[in-house]
This record gives structure tokens, C-alpha cells and sequence, in this order.
């Protein structure tokens, strides 16, 4: 009788690989955000941590729903504080910290052997920020892909599969990187090979079982 094939490694290799930014790729940090207002509004800084929330209006900023402005004036009330918009948006953009160095270095690998994609839970004004400071970092991703582009949020089911459609490749087919447990929860409902990552040696590992490693 003859002896059954051994599947080759590359068959089961994703398609695409799509990763999340914030956690993933870069260091995030919320409570800087409200360090930065506590400090311009001269209140402790537990008290906008407990005021603090993802709410409707800050889903609604997320999917271009609202305008910056339009979610401040929701924040404020939120908060309880009044500050200027430079004020406001200095403390907002203090969520985005360092380059997680070991990820960035291995995304070049990971992009020349199948195609790279990055999908965030994000706004333009964040966006213009890390597009500026990380566009090095970014460089082998084919495309990123922005809730507030998209107009839908993970970890809406309806988001990865709008994101796999654009990428043209079945959602068993890709596999999708978050830190975000929820994120990873819907991934998953929507058919992707998703996994959990809360490490920058996690994600690495990962990646790096991609290249055979």
C-alpha cells in the first residue's frame, strides 16, 4: 500500500496576515492621556480615570461618525473638565507611546513571504500621528485598514469581513493578531484563524512560526 503524503508546511500557512496596531505593533498607554488632562485641568488624575469610558460617543469618533470636536464637547461633560482643543488633543495623542522594536523588526520576514494588512480601532487624529512617527515601521504593510475608514469597529463581525473582502482572501484564510480579547472573540465569530496576544514576545513568537522559525 502506498504511503499517505505528508502535507507540506505551506499548506497550512495563512493566505494573509492582519494585525492589529495598537498593543500589537506600537505601545499604548490610556492612562498618559488622562495624566495629560488631570495636569492641564488641575484635577487628580482618578477622577478622569473613573469618568473615563468607551462610550457611544467614542465608538461614534471611531467610525467617523462624529468629528473630533463633536467628541470632545461629549468628553468634557464626561470628565467634568473644560480645556482648550491643543489641550485636549495633546493629552489624546499621549496614548501612543514607543515602537515595540522586536515586532517591527520581523514584519519585513512576515511581508515577503505572504502579504502583511493592519487593522485598528482608530480615529484620524490619532491616525495622523502614527502614520508620521511609524511610516518606517509600517512600510511592509500592503494596506492598513481604520475603523473610522471603514466605518465599522471590531470587534464587529461585519468589520473583519468587510476588511476580507477588500483583501480578497476567505476570512478561514487569514490570520489575525490582537491583543484585545473581544477583538480576538469576533475575529474568530467572522471565520478568521484568530489569535490572542498580550506580549510583544507573544506576537513575535507568533510571527516568527510563520517563517518556519
Amino acid at each position: 500500500m502506498a504511503s499517505r503524503a505528508t502535507p507540506s508546511p505551506e499548506a497550512s500557512l495563512p493566505h494573509a496576515v492582519l494585525l492589529d496596531l495598537g498593543g500589537v505593533i506600537v505601545d499604548i498607554d490610556p492612562r498618559a492621556c488622562f495624566v495629560s488632562w488631570a495636569r492641564a485641568a488641575g484635577v487628580d488624575v482618578g477622577a478622569i480615570a473613573a469618568r473615563w469610558a468607551v462610550d457611544d460617543a467614542y465608538k461614534a469618533f471611531e467610525v467617523g461618525a462624529i468629528d473630533f470636536d463633536g467628541y470632545l464637547d461629549s468628553l468634557s461633560r464626561r470628565l467634568g473638565i473644560s480645556l482648550t482643543r491643543t489641550q485636549w488633543q495633546t493629552g489624546w495623542n499621549e496614548l501612543l507611546r514607543d515602537l515595540f522594536e522586536d515586532v517591527a523588526r520581523i514584519l519585513p520576514l512576515v511581508a515577503a513571504e505572504m502579504p502583511l494588512y493592519v487593522f485598528s480601532n482608530t480615529n484620524p487624529v490619532h491616525q495622523e500621528v502614527w502614520l508620521s512617527r511609524f511610516a518606517s515601521a509600517l512600510a511592509p504593510v500592503r494596506k492598513i485598514y481604520t475603523s473610522w475608514e471603514v466605518a465599522l469597529r471590531k470587534p464587529n463581525v461585519e468589520a473583519y469581513l468587510a476588511v476580507a473582502d477588500d483583501i480578497a482572501v476567505a476570512p478561514a484564510d487569514i490570520l489575525f493578531v490582537d491583543d484585545n480579547a473581544e477583538n480576538v472573540a469576533g475575529a474568530k465569530t467572522a471565520g478568521l484563524d484568530a489569535r490572542l496576544v498580550r506580549r510583544p514576545a507573544e506576537t513575535v513568537a507568533t510571527l516568527r512560526g510563520l517563517l518556519g522559525e
